[in-house]
């Protein structure tokens, strides 16, 4: 399962309370970060663990050594699609908040997962009203 904020953004945080509130196995953040990467270094990449927090280092370590075997690519295509589309994930509206979109392997046709289009605030909200009292702080000011 892919879980996508609306419109493709999220802050961080708000990443952080979807995992948790979810039960997520984990998150990847693409971000203009302190970790810097890409050709400018000016954008990183990021993966929260279950707990929301960054992944520790063994973790990121055994992802990177696992990248230097990959052998094969392969693409995933939705339901509706006859599999030659040059970008298989066209057909996800990111606007629209609460869609679902299933994709399948071409050639593996009994493996499929889906894209669920999210609040990329509703969780990080919840959260938020568990720890301060917004009516108090709203009568202070």
């Amino acid at each position: 399962k892919l879980v996508v904020g609306q419109n493709g953004l999220m802050a961080t945080p708000a990443m952080s309370a979807v995992i948790r509130a979810n039960k997520l196995f984990g998150g990847i953040l693409l971000t203009a970060s302190h970790n810097p990467g890409g050709p400018e270094e000016d954008f990183g990449i990021k993966y929260n663990v279950s707990n929301g927090g960054p992944a520790p280092e063994s973790v990121t370590d055994k992802i990177f050594a696992n990248t230097k075997s990959i052998s094969a690519l392969n693409l995933a295509f939705s339901a509706e699609s006859d599999g030659i589309e040059d970008d298989p994930f066209a057909s996800v509206d990111l606007s629209a908040e609460g869609s679902v979109y299933t994709f399948t392997n071409k050639d593996a046709p009994d493996s499929s997962f889906t894209v669920e289009v999210i609040s990329s605030t509703d969780d990080y909200v919840a959260l938020l009203k568990t720890m301060f009292d917004f009516d108090a702080i709203r009568a202070l000011v």
